[in-house]
């Protein structure tokens, strides 16, 4: 104990003293090359830097400020920075000003200083993780704590990966260079707000570790929405955006490929400078949030705003390698969709990438009752369909992730649009999908049933009744999502024709063809053998929805959870299996009583339908049957009556269909 307290007493003493010794360095230079007496520029500031200080900037005149970044050879570009604590803050040059708008709404921040390397001007070393054939404006090298903050930076494009044309990033963090924070900045985009200028890489970080604790965008200490606002960042025209190594990473409050009004996309399609290899990659990923981390503290500031890809080189927009981590989570995001919410950009790439055996995924919500619709992501696919698929018949269909078996992958509260099969494709056409899909549920439940949930036909807008597999122990609390079902996935699927997904129909002993059964609409949760399930049997349910006041018919599929924990747990984490078959709901019709006489008279809308009566004389256990004979039915006005005799004996009744 007593090593302890002496420890902590020194590491108090070690943070006293770099309190004391922080200065602030103030760059009044735009010139990189030469600097007359009193004026320091910003090579000179990273040059002088030691640990806890901050670079501020006060150029004299109108900005915006372009500086040049010195050339690769023979100055290398700015020196590494090497200190720790160490901020560079463009905001502090007058006229600069951050973003004061959410995350859903135009990006108004103004940057006045720009970090210029279109020429060419980069820096490189020869460290682990990073070879002589990469460079980087700013490499931060083996320094914690280091923040960069509102500072534009123009690529000289791509690079050829050669030392003579070395791969080009806009910041690096190197050789256990831990806890960066890169926010407020702009990455490929002037301070104009439309001319892109691209870098091969936005933000990267190699080797395992060297990364741990990275922040790109929203602090999640941020203070205030506004101080989250103030830290979101913009990547344009990036082959890969961020491209991280290590634990604890977050990527929060950013737009990619999305220019600053929130609704004119980068669109990636393949083109030459329309290129893209994936938004974010990451390896060894432990404690990943992408997005929002639902602790209810800014949760509405931490999204991420990913414009349309139609072909990248990776085939996926987010991508683990290597190894994936667990407790990932990816939630809040809008994938393909403007900050509106209704404008939609071009758009068909697989979500997510490779998830390994061993990786766990939290995709959404978890519902723990803190900012729960926050953290459904918002993901649009496949569109406009018919120019990405003018002859879908036969051909493969488009894929939403990737994932070994083993694997537990949550997909909870989403709001899918156009989507594939989801959370796993196992209908594309391909040899040996459905076997895949069943290795991918094993371990989380019985397999021996039909892995998908069924809705049966005599459900109502008031009782939704069908069956899930059973869980696999510890995986037994089973919740099933109820979503009004995306029809225009439905409808595309169909016309892939694909064999795993064919029948019968019965009517016209025709092949026929299911689409992709998915969840547009999140409408409530329901725990198997919970309160509102009125079937004691486990893996069968008839929950009672009338809560959720389905007046139309309503097209509904649903989703089955399989978790070790119980439901509500913060960050709890299920293994969520694909979609039901939609079915259409009826309404179920009030039933009003009133006696005539001896008789007992039902009475509902004329526009419920016609039904048959049935009565059970108890309601546990219950034995419904069909009345015998039916009652004839008398129409007054808009209301179908029933007269019923009635005796001594107890009876329930019901309408069934």
């Amino acid at each position: 104990m007593n090593h302890l307290i002496s420890r902590f007493g020194v590491l108090s003493l070690v943070g006293l003293s770099l309190l004391a010794q922080a200065r602030v360095i103030v760059v009044n230079s735009a010139d990189n090359t030469a600097s007359a007496p009193g004026q320091t520029n910003l090579v000179q500031a990273i040059a002088l830097l030691q640990d806890g200080d901050t670079i501020n900037f006060n150029l004299p005149g109108t900005g915006p400020f372009y500086l040049v970044t010195p050339p690769l050879d023979p100055d290398n570009g700015y020196p590494a920075i090497t200190n720790h604590h160490v901020t560079i803050d463009g905001y502090s040059q007058p006229g600069a000003e951050p973003n004061t708008h959410t995350i859903l709404a135009s990006n108004n921040a103004h940057l006045q200083i720009v970090l210029d390397s279109r020429r060419g001007g980069l820096h490189r070393e020869d460290l682990p993780g990073l070879s002589l054939q990469e460079a980087s404006v700013l490499l931060v090298k083996g320094a914690t704590n280091v923040t960069l903050r509102g500072l534009s930076f123009l690529g000289p494009g791509f690079g050829d990966f050669t030392e003579g044309s070395p791969a080009s990033y806009a910041v690096s963090f190197a050789t256990g260079a831990t806890h960066g924070h890169v926010e407020g900045c702009w990455l490929g985009l002037g301070p104009n707000r439309s001319e892109v200028f691209q870098f091969a890489a936005g933000v990267t970080s190699f080797q395992s570790s060297a990364g741990d604790g990275t922040t790109i965008g929203v602090d999640p200490q941020a203070a205030s929405p506004a101080v989250a606002r103030s830290q979101f960042n913009l990547f344009l025209g990036e082959f890969i955006p961020v491209i991280l190594e290590g634990k604890n990473l977050r990527i929060s409050g950013n737009f990619f490929n999305v220019f600053p009004d929130g609704k004119t996309d980068f669109l990636a399609d393949g083109t030459p400078d329309h290129l893209l290899q994936a938004f974010i990659e990451t390896d060894s990923a432990d404690n990943l949030v992408i997005g929002t981390d639902g602790d209810g503290v800014n949760d509405a500031e931490e999204r991420n705003v990913f414009g349309g890809v139609v072909f990248a080189y990776d085939n996926k927009l987010i991508e683990w390698y290597g190894r994936t981590g667990t407790n990932m989570v990816v939630a809040g995001n809008y994938f393909g969709l403007s900050v509106d919410g209704i404008t939609r950009f071009t758009n068909s790439v697989p979500v997510f990438g490779i998830v390994e055996s061993y990786g766990s995924l939290r995709i959404g919500s978890d519902f723990d009752g803190v900012n729960d619709t926050l953290e459904g992501n918002v993901i649009n696919l496949n569109y406009p369909f018919g120019s990405l698929f003018p002859a879908p018949a036969g051909g493969a269909a488009p894929e939403f992730l990737d994932a070994q078996a083993g694997a537990q992958i949550s997909l909870r509260g989403n709001r899918l649009i156009g989507s594939a099969l989801a959370p796993f494709t196992y209908a594309d056409g391909a040899g040996g999908r459905l076997a895949a899909f069943t290795n991918y549920f094993a371990p989380f439940l019985d397999t021996a049933q039909t892995l998908m949930p069924q809705l049966t036909t005599n459900s109502t807008s008031a009782r939704l009744r069908g069956r899930c597999p059973t869980g696999i122990a510890p995986f037994t609390n089973i919740v099933v999502d109820v979503y009004l079902a995306d029809e225009e996935a439905w409808t595309n699927g169909q016309s892939f024709q694909l064999p795993e997904l064919s029948y019968t129909d019965p009517a016209t002993s025709a092949t026929s063809y299911y689409g992709f059964a998915q969840g547009r609409e999140y409408l409530g949760s329901f725990t198997d053998n919970g309160p509102q399930d009125l079937n004691p049997a486990v893996g069968v349910f008839e929950f009672d929805i009338s809560a959720l006041n389905l007046a139309r018919t309503a097209w509904v599929t649903v989703a089955a959870n399989y978790s070790a924990t119980a439901p509500g747990a913060h960050n709890g984490l299920a293994h969520t299996s694909n979609f039901s078959l939609p079915i259409l709901l009826p309404n179920a019709p009030r039933i009003s009583l009133s006696w005539l006489g001896a008789n007992l008279v039902l009475s509902w809308p004329t526009n419920a339908g016609i039904f048959n009566l049935q009565s059970t004389p108890q309601l546990s256990p219950s034995a419904w049957a069909d009345l015998i004979p039916q009652p004839a039915l008398q129409v007054h006005g808009a209301i179908y009556e029933a007269a019923l005799p009635m005796d001594d004996r107890q009876k329930f009744f019901r309408l069934a269909q």
